[in-house]
């Protein structure tokens, strides 16, 4: 247990998402041989999702050090958090507008990452490409001799970085979201998906064994998520007994439930724990992901995939490379999801249930929390040995 090497997960995390629970499990895996923390350049309390595996992580931000390290910024921090009536940390008051226009707030967080990166064997940055602050914060890594591993947590568009070929090692979801760095430049990687970290009980879920009728989607209710096609195409198709489960809170909820116009088949639920969406997944036959232009996973879709539900999807993320031999795909189009819709459900009972029990072996061979731990550990072995 003496003189482990240290590991620094760093990126933009906060309280809730994909991100957020990404980090914690990996932050989780990592710590069975090394000693792990995470900083964030955002900010984070206690509810955080990274501590879903660990209460005890060791997670800090920026903003907590600065706060710590300079009495200026402390004293600047504690006025704003007063002139916003106390919500949140003092400390996450810290890049407030005075501090970055008069107190050199950026060159103080440069010289927080200059003194704390040299303590770290490696950085493990989960982020997307355009996250601000990456340039500088890899170039202090690779002037101490620290080894870089970058976890991509979005769809690639733009990727002529400078930084890119000082990282020692990408790690994608797939195939396709490596491809758009490789066109442009050569970069090392390695393709590790995600799993269930709720998987114990989704695989408990038995497997569809009726005819489909019962629908659900899953997310953050915005826009870009497109879940408005979802149910238009629901109420297009939908049958006596049928019902539509929309997961998840934001902005569109209003609109969505406007769309919806209050009929008792499409069913809003507000947003529901990773811990208890099994519940909900084993309400229904199918899932539904939605089109997202920056998706690389969705996690939503290896969840389905554990729980054995079948899955129509738009080709977005990681979801083709997934689930290779699956028949429902649409194209973002009402007609196209409609028209999946009315196919999956027309299947005979014993193709429903064929179909469901490949869904889940596919999980259990290829995308495991076991599997998927081995593949992470594996990786940063190889890269620190």
């Amino acid at each position: 247990m003496l003189n482990r090497k240290k590991i620094l997960i760093f990126g933009p995390l906060g309280d809730f998402g994909g991100r957020e629970l990404e980090a914690g499990f990996i932050a989780n895996i990592l710590s069975a041989k090394y000693d792990v923390a995470v900083l964030t350049s955002s900010s984070i309390t206690h509810e955080s999702q990274l501590f879903d595996f660990n209460k005890n992580l060791n997670a800090f931000s920026i903003n907590d050090l600065l706060y710590k390290t300079y009495y200026s910024l402390k004293i600047l921090s504690f006025f704003s958090y007063l002139r916003n009536k106390k919500k949140g940390n003092k400390s996450s008051y810290a890049n407030n507008g005075i501090a970055k226009k008069y107190f050199n707030y950026n060159a103080k967080r440069l010289r927080i990452i200059r003194e704390l990166l040299p303590k770290y064997d490696l950085l493990f940055i989960c982020a997307q490409l355009t996250t601000a602050f990456l340039d500088e914060v890899i170039q202090i890594a690779k002037e101490n001799n620290i080894k870089v591993v970058f976890r991509t947590t979005g769809a690639i568009g733009f990727s002529d970085y400078d930084f890119i070929s000082s990282v020692d090692c990408f790690i994608h979801h797939s195939v396709s979201n490596a491809s758009r760095i490789q066109k442009d430049k050569n970069h090392t990687y390695v393709i590790i998906d995600q799993c269930a970290y709720n998987e114990k009980e989704l695989l408990e879920i038995p497997l569809v064994q009726n005819r489909v009728s019962t629908f659900l989607t899953l997310g953050r209710l915005v826009k870009e998520k497109n879940f408005d096609i979802v149910i238009k195409a629901f109420q297009k198709i939908k049958e006596e007994g049928d019902i539509l489960y929309i997961l998840g809170d934001g902005k569109e909820l209003n609109n969505l439930k406007r769309i919806a116009n209050n009929e008792k088949d499409v069913v809003f639920t507000g947003f529901i724990d990773n811990k208890d969406l099994h519940l909900y997944f084993s309400l229904v036959d199918c899932v539904i992901i939605s089109h997202f232009y920056s998706e690389t996973g969705p996690l939503t879709g290896i969840e389905a995939m554990a729980g054995s539900r079948l899955i129509i999807s738009a080709k977005t993320g990681a979801m083709q490379d997934r689930l290779p031999y699956n028949r429902y795909w649409f194209n973002n189009s009402v007609d196209d999801l409609a028209m999946q819709m009315i196919l999956i459900k027309a299947l005979a009972l014993e193709e429903v249930l064929l179909l469901s029990q490949r869904i889940r072996t596919s999980y259990l061979e290829d995308y495991s929390i076991n599997r998927i731990s081995e593949e992470y550990l594996k990786t940063i072995d190889n890269i620190l040995k």
